[in-house]
């Protein structure tokens, strides 16, 4: 039951990310501030989940995990509620840090709890089923975050992000068993563990695959209307198609025993490549838009949860906290490079069209990764590490 209670949470959080980008015209116009500078609490958001996730994990390594996801949802649902009563951009502003803080601890301390209310064999699983909550927010809280925030205002939309942090929260309360804390070592020790070359391959893989994925994604409606003839509303219709794929994508990843991790790993790295590849062709037509679409979600969140449980598992408990939190800072840096890329492509002058075969290229580098991966990192190999055999 807990791994669902994770999943509300996660869902949460990930709305209290996304809801503020179909807000910001209105908020401007509130606070009496400009686009651009509205803009800022987004870019400002990212910034700390980046860099503030690493080192608040070191800085709570010793704190037993329940608690510590106790006071992580307690600080998403006080942010919320504290942007609901913002009248300035200032105190906004210092919600939306609270809120960035609190998902940047959360997907590295939910998956450890996960991972550890489980059965060995059903981690990658529990991973996966995390990570739903953020695709689900990509297909259900963003829309309903819009529709909430036209109809009632963006205030609004916050109370909503509140009630379900609150929900999460009260779940974890009554729900989560006691985590304890692995014995911590120092923290240079700890962080030199990242510094095993598989684990510097594992966080490129995740640099590169999502790299060319938001490069795509970024711009994937102005393609399904200028290259496939969607009208606006249709083009928000096929969206729905992605979701189903990330919920798919995390299915197929649950699947997955954790020993097979990296001897599977290019399977779904390579096929976003290929899908990628392929989208040039199928956005010419719609139907086959909606498919690729959809292959789009089953594809990119295929790869996360699985980078994320093999990860952790390399380092082993003592600092699976620390990579978990690396992984989602890399993440975030991800969505900033291949966002510019996007930009770029379409700044100087390809077009549209050339978008989805350059965005591929640095998924075919993640892919060339993940098969070097595959070789150094055997099955028999990564099925003896003990993932988060905590002292209880």
């Amino acid at each position: 039951m807990i791994i669902y209670v994770l999943m509300l949470c996660s869902f949460a959080v990930a709305t209290a990310e996304f809801v503020l980008v179909g807000l910001l015209p209105q908020i401007a116009g509130d606070l009496g501030v400009s686009l651009p500078v509205a803009g800022q609490l987004v870019t400002v958001y990212m910034l700390v989940v980046t860099v503030g996730g690493p080192v608040a994990t070191i800085l709570t390594r010793r704190v037993p995990r329940r608690e510590l996801l106790v006071a992580t949802m307690a600080l998403a649902g006080a942010s919320a509620g504290l942007s609901v009563l913002a009248h300035s951009y200032v105190v906004l502003l210092g919600a939306r840090l609270g809120s960035a803080l609190a998902q940047a601890l959360f997907m590295a301390v939910a998956s450890q709890v996960a991972m550890a209310a489980v059965p060995d064999a059903r981690r990658t699983a529990a991973v996966a089923q995390v990570f739903g909550g953020f695709a689900l927010a990509t297909v259900i809280g963003l829309p309903l975050g819009a529709l909430v925030g036209q109809a009632y205002g963006w205030r609004a939309t916050f109370v909503v992000v509140a009630a379900l942090a609150g929900a999460g929260l009260l779940g974890v309360i009554l729900l989560c068993p006691a985590v304890p804390v692995a014995e911590p070592g120092d923290v240079p020790g700890t962080a030199r563990s990242l510094l095993d070359p598989l684990i510097l391959r594992g966080l490129l893989i995740t640099l590169l695959a999502l790299t060319g994925f938001v490069a795509e994604f970024t711009y994937l409606v102005p393609m399904l209307r200028s290259l496939s003839g969607f009208s606006a509303g249709s083009a928000g219709v096929a969206l729905v198609g992605y979701g189903l794929g990330t919920v798919v994508g995390n299915v197929l990843a649950g699947r997955v025993p954790p020993g097979s991790v990296a001897r599977l790993l290019p399977i779904p790295v390579g096929a976003l490549a290929l899908v990628l590849l392929a989208q040039g062709a199928l956005l010419r037509y719609r139907p086959a838009a909606v498919v690729g679409v959809v292959l789009l979600g089953v594809a990119s969140f295929a790869v996360v949860p699985l980078v994320q449980t093999w990860l952790m598992g390399r380092v082993g408990p003592h600092a699976a906290g620390l990579v978990a939190s690396v992984n989602i800072s890399v993440a975030g840096a991800a969505g900033a490079l291949g966002a510019g890329l996007g930009g770029v492509v379409l700044a100087t002058g390809p077009g549209l069209a050339w978008l989805s075969p350059i965005a591929a290229v640095p998924v075919l580098a993640a892919t060339a990764v993940a098969l070097a991966v595959r070789r150094r990192a055997p099955e028999s190999k990564s099925s003896r590490l003990s993932l988060l055999t905590l002292r209880r």
